[in-house]
């Protein structure tokens, strides 16, 4: 991880020396004076006379990679340099002096880090004479000859051709990043519009709360496909995947004459379609990392919740993917047209581009639910170092074609800031909650809860916290969960009793419940406390303990509460430890209805829970059978409560079926649900 940070920091550092920036047609062209590249394209491949080389050189195409070969040999070359001084006096008469002496100092010899021995205006200087001799494609350049009409209109037009390719290129890709970041913010203002909650309440059912494909949402396709968005993320996918088709496919057209570079009519486009994928690819980039972040500016502006970003995270990046793909076939067709596939191949920047677009195919494979739900922490570490050489591939990919642009780069800068923003926000939560000491007490061979003393959080609904546990596996430190957060003061000192239970498995707590004794300490509102359910990996070795050192990030803020919040009636709907994220809303509202269902080996939680449970009026608790949650619903309904807020936590099989049936009842009522689902199923 260390060397993948120096890599990157590395890259930031190297391209101090950019000289502009700016999207093509928004800052700067790629033709800028367009007269002045129409004069060296002319001329550009034109043989000379190198005495330090041992051949006569055929010229590099314009449309070569990296530096000219030639430049030592241009830098020196008096017939070269006059002959190009003169065509910019005279067909760039209308262009500053300094942008000229800026053009050449940039471009007179092909190669930026090679400088021509005459500055413009001495070369200009060295003309005695206008020229007589019209230079002829194939001829050595060993005088100072004049540019011929024809030839220089046929280069001009070509670079007015070409840069207006690249402003509608930088336009659409404009277009998508700022509908993938604006709509979150333009949905989220619209809450505050006059009729709108009205108008939401009635598509909420239809539009919003459904589960986009048969009922699943957190429950996996078969076969551990994927999860299914829900309606309103569907809806927002559907349209941005159209929109990148859209603007991916329209907008072409061939140069009307000959391609200066040599591609067919057919190649022409397909070299089209690869710039524009290519840089659509590269402008997804930064979106996907800001998606992934936990620190996401839009988390805070918008009311948009993190479950979500992460789902719109899968689907951008797939986009990105599937642009690079294209981006790379494509242009391996045009240049197997062309015919310079076999030489390209091997130079370093078609190297890294694979590298770059390798890397996206393994983590759109990797990142397959099945690979997920494998092993999570070692889905994770991959993921990261995949997505580190997608970086690094892309960076060297365009520093090798087109070094220090300040085109592509820019999408590089975008997505570090926002990587290393979102890293610099999490190092700075853990440090201030600081080292903790927490006590683990095992509940059953499955549950533990820490008590974490010292951390003084609002046990406020919606919020989680990401908890390090560096001591149990010390050559994985970075490893981190995210769990509700509880206020240890509602869990108070219980002793044995004994308390019959009903014959159904439904049960309310006033009735009496047989109870296994866990005695702990009365704590004050300085501690929280987390119950962890055990799984495969770091929660697997959590034993008994009473000093454990633990590393705290967050609170972090979940699903908005507001609307839930406003509702006439809450109900909350728990399923095994998923009481956990449900506990802090009972103390939200007044008029609450808890319905919890666990299984009989869970009875240890229940118990551990009494005190918080205890203060609840209206609840259902059922051992060992299932929530009938429709019947739960329907009784809300028929009570007369006009707005009804639903929330539940649990298993997805849960979660999925209390969604169903909100929109279900929803849908047949007048009664207005506000629904959260907090699955924690990232």
């Amino acid at each position: 991880m260390r060397i993948l940070l120096v890599a990157l920091l590395s890259l930031l550092a190297s391209s101090a020396n950019a000289y502009k920036t700016g999207l093509m047609g928004y800052g700067q062209s790629w033709y800028d004076p367009p007269c002045a590249y129409a004069c060296r394209a002319v001329i550009g491949s034109a043989p000379l006379d190198c005495p330090s080389m041992d051949h006569h050189s055929t010229g590099a195409s314009e449309h070569s990679h990296g530096g000219s070969p030639m430049a030592p040999c241009i830098a020196t070359n008096g017939d070269f340099l006059r002959t190009l001084a003169y065509c910019l006096s005279t067909r760039c008469a209308d262009i500053s002096p300094s942008k000229l002496e800026a053009y050449w100092a940039q471009q007179a010899t092909g190669d930026k880090t090679v400088s021509a021995e005459w500055t413009y205006g001495a070369a200009l200087a060295n003309v005695t004479a206008p020229p007589k001799r019209t230079y002829t494609a194939g001829d050595t350049l060993n005088y100072t000859a004049l540019i011929a009409d024809a030839d220089y209109q046929y280069q001009y037009d070509f670079n007015v051709f070409f840069d207006w390719e690249e402003a509608v290129q930088s336009t659409y890709v404009i277009v998508l990043i700022s509908v993938g970041v604006a709509t979150p913010v333009f949905f989220s203002a619209l809450a505050y519009f006059p009729f709108v909650t009205q108008a939401t309440d009635k598509i909420k059912p239809y539009l919003i709360y459904p589960s986009f494909f048969r009922g699943f949402n957190i429950r996996p396709l078969p076969y551990l496909l994927d999860n299914v968005p829900t309606m309103d993320q569907g809806l927002w996918i559907a349209m941005f995947i159209l929109l990148n088709i859209i603007l991916g496919a329209v907008s072409y057209k061939n140069f009307p004459y000959p391609n200066p570079w040599g591609f067919t009519k057919s190649a022409e486009l397909l070299a089209y379609v690869g710039y524009r994928t290519g840089h659509i690819s590269f402008a997804l980039l930064p979106l996907t990392v800001l998606f992934s972040s936990r620190n996401n500016i839009l988390l805070w502006i918008t009311d948009w919740p993190f479950s979500t970003f992460l789902v719109l995270h899968r689907w951008v990046a797939r986009l990105c993917a599937l642009h690079a793909i294209v981006h790379s076939i494509t242009l391996l067709a045009a240049y197997v047209s062309l015919g310079t596939y076999y030489t390209d191949v091997h130079k370093p920047y078609w190297i890294w581009g694979m590298v770059g677009t390798l890397c996206l195919v393994l983590l759109l494979v990797q990142s397959i639910l099945w690979f997920r739900r494998a092993s999570y922490e070692v889905f994770l570490v991959l993921h990261i170092l995949l997505a580190a050489f997608v970086v690094i591939g892309c960076w060297y990919h365009i520093y090798f074609w087109k070094p220090f642009s300040g085109v592509y780069e820019l999408w590089i800068y975008m997505v570090c800031a926002v990587w290393f923003f979102d890293r610099f926000f999490r190092v700075l939560r853990v440090a201030k909650n600081g080292i903790r000491r927490a006590s683990v007490i095992e509940l059953s061979d499955e549950i533990v809860r820490l008590d974490i003393p010292g951390v003084r959080w609002l046990s406020a609904p919606g919020y989680h916290a990401y908890i390090y546990l560096p001591t149990l596996q010390p050559l994985l430190p970075w490893q981190n969960h995210p769990f509700s957060i509880t206020n240890t003061s509602l869990l108070q000192k219980v002793s044995t009793s004994e308390q019959a239970s009903s014959h159904s498995g439904d049960l309310e707590m006033s009735q009496k419940i047989p109870q296994v004794a866990i005695s702990h300490s009365v704590a004050g509102t300085d501690s929280i406390s987390l119950y962890i359910k055990k799984h495969k990996g770091t929660t697997s070795l959590l034993r008994k303990h009473s000093n454990l050192p633990v590393l705290l990030e967050g609170p972090y803020r979940g699903n908005i509460t507001r609307d839930v919040l406003k509702c006439d009636r809450l109900l909350l709907i728990a399923g095994g430890i998923g009481i956990t994220g449900i506990l802090s809303w009972t103390r939200a509202h007044v008029n609450v209805k808890l319905a919890w269902s666990l299984k009989e080996t869970s009875r240890s939680l229940l118990q551990d829970l009494e005190p918080a449970l205890s203060e609840i009026a209206d609840k259902v608790i059922s051992v060992g059978e299932r929530l009938d949650v429709t019947a739960l619903l329907e009784h809300e309904v028929e009570a007369g409560w006009k707005r009804i807020g639903v929330v539940v936590c649990g298993p997805p099989g849960l979660c999925d079926t209390t969604r169903s049936v909100v929109v279900s009842v929803g849908r047949a009522s007048e009664v207005v649900f506000e629904l959260e689902v907090d699955a924690f199923s990232w």
